[in-house]
C-alpha cells in the first residue's frame, strides 16, 4: 500500500483524496490542513490540522514517526515551501515531493517573472511591464488602457485591479504596492464569458500523457473569482500551445494553466501556471483522468495508464452556483442552463456520494466566501 500525505488543501484536497478513495487497498491518505471540508472527510485515514507557517514543526513530528511514501502540496504556498526544502525533506524522511524543483517553479510562482518568460520564449501571453513609482508613465505609454494592475505574488485574483487612465494608475498603484509589494502593468483582455483551464502532467522524460481541458463558463463573484460551473472540453490549439510552454519550461510534473481568449481575434493568452493540482481537479476525473494517481506512481517511478479522456461532462459548485444566481443579470441566460440540476454528464464539486460530510461543508465554505465578497 503506498502511503501518500498531502500539505493543504481544500476542494482540491477533496477530489484528491475521492480519486485515491476508489482505488481502494492501493493507497492510504492523509493530510496536514486545517480545512472544514478536509477534516470532515472520510477520504482520508487521518488529518493533522495546521497551515503552511507550521510546515516546519508539524512535518517532523509526522514524519519522525509516519513513513510516507509521497508528499504533494495542495496550494501555493505549500508548493512553494515542498520545493524550496525538496532536497531536504526527500533525504531526511524518505519521502518523494511531488513538485517541480525549486529553480523551475520560481518562475511561475512569480506572475511578473513568468510573463517576461513567455516574451523571451515566444509563448503566447497578454503585454505586461513591471511598474515602480518611477515607471508608470512609461508603462501607460507600452501596455495602454484599460489595464490591469497585477501583483507577482497572490492568490487568486487578489490584489487584481483594472484601471482606465495614467491618473486612475498613480491613485491606486500605490495602495497596491504597498499591499502586495511588486506589481506589473498588464494589458486588459476583452474576452467572452469564459475561460479555460488546462491541467497537463509532464513526465521525466518530456511526455505529456495526461490531460484535460476545462471551459470555466460561470465564477464567483463575478467576473474575477472561482468556478461555480464548468464543462470538460477538447481544443487542440490550447492542448499544443501549453505543452509548448511546459517543454520551454522543462517542467516535471502537474501544471494548471489559465488562459483567456480575446473576443475580437479569438487568440489565446496564458495567464498564469499553477504549479499545483486546481480546484477543477475533479473536472478531469469524471471526465476520465485521474491525476493523482499519476502523480503518485510517476515519481515513484512506477508505469501507470493515461486513461480515456472522455469530454462533455459538467461540474458544478453548487455552493457558490446559488451565490452566482443571486448576483448574476445573466442568471436566466446562462448555457448550460442554472437550472439543468440533474443528467448523467452532469456532477457536483461538493457533492459527493461516497461522503456525506461534504453536502454540508459545501454550504460552510459557500457562507465564508459569500461574506469575504460582501465585505471587500
Amino acid at each position: 500500500m503506498k502511503k501518500v500525505i498531502l500539505f493543504g488543501g481544500a476542494l482540491q484536497g477533496l477530489s484528491f483524496g475521492e480519486a485515491l478513495y476508489d482505488k481502494k487497498g492501493m493507497y492510504l491518505v492523509d493530510a496536514i490542513s486545517s480545512d472544514y471540508a478536509i477534516t470532515k472527510s472520510r477520504f482520508f485515514n487521518k488529518v493533522y490540522e495546521g497551515n503552511v507557517a507550521e510546515y516546519d514543526t508539524i512535518l517532523d513530528e509526522i514524519l519522525r514517526d509516519q513513513q510516507y511514501d509521497v508528499a504533494v502540496p495542495m496550494g501555493d504556498a505549500a508548493a512553494k515551501y515542498l520545493s524550496r526544502n525538496k532536497s531536504q525533506i526527500e533525504s531526511k524522511y524518505k519521502v518523494k515531493c511531488a513538485v517541480p524543483d525549486n529553480e523551475v517553479l520560481s518562475v511561475v510562482v512569480d506572475k511578473g517573472k513568468f510573463m517576461r518568460f513567455c516574451d523571451e520564449h515566444d509563448i503566447p501571453h497578454p503585454k505586461t511591464m513591471t511598474i515602480t513609482e518611477d515607471t508608470l508613465e512609461a508603462a501607460a505609454d507600452h501596455i495602454g488602457f484599460p489595464s490591469l494592475i497585477k501583483p507577482d505574488f497572490s492568490v487568486g485574483a487578489r490584489g487584481i485591479t483594472k484601471v482606465n487612465s495614467l491618473q486612475e494608475l498613480k491613485h491606486k498603484y500605490p495602495n497596491i504596492k504597498k499591499q502586495f509589494n511588486a506589481c506589473t502593468l498588464q494589458e486588459f483582455i476583452d474576452n467572452p464569458d469564459y475561460y479555460y483551464n488546462v491541467m497537463l502532467y509532464r513526465d521525466a522524460n518530456g511526455q505529456c500523457r495526461n490531460y484535460a481541458i476545462i471551459k470555466i463558463v460561470r465564477v464567483y463573484p463575478i467576473g474575477a473569482g472561482s468556478s461555480s460551473c464548468c464543462i470538460s472540453v477538447e481544443n487542440d490549439e490550447l492542448l499544443s500551445i501549453c505543452k509548448d510552454a511546459l517543454d520551454k519550461l522543462n517542467w516535471i510534473g502537474m501544471a494548471d494553466f489559465d488562459v483567456l481568449q480575446r473576443k475580437d481575434t479569438l487568440e489565446y493568452r496564458i495567464i498564469e501556471i499553477n504549479p499545483r493540482v486546481p480546484a477543477s481537479l475533479r473536472a478531469a476525473y469524471i471526465s476520465g483522468i485521474n491525476f493523482p494517481e499519476t502523480i503518485v506512481l510517476d515519481v515513484l517511478g512506477e508505469s501507470y495508464h493515461s486513461g480515456q479522456y472522455t469530454p462533455g461532462k459538467t461540474l458544478r459548485y453548487m455552493g457558490i452556483d446559488l451565490l452566482w444566481f443571486l448576483k448574476s443579470p445573466k442568471r436566466f441566460k446562462s448555457s448550460p442552463s442554472w437550472f439543468r440540476f440533474i443528467g448523467k454528464d452532469i456532477y457536483y464539486q461538493d457533492i459527493y456520494r461516497k461522503d456525506a460530510s461534504t453536502w454540508y461543508s459545501w454550504f460552510v465554505t459557500g457562507l465564508k466566501k459569500f461574506s469575504r465578497n460582501n465585505h471587500t
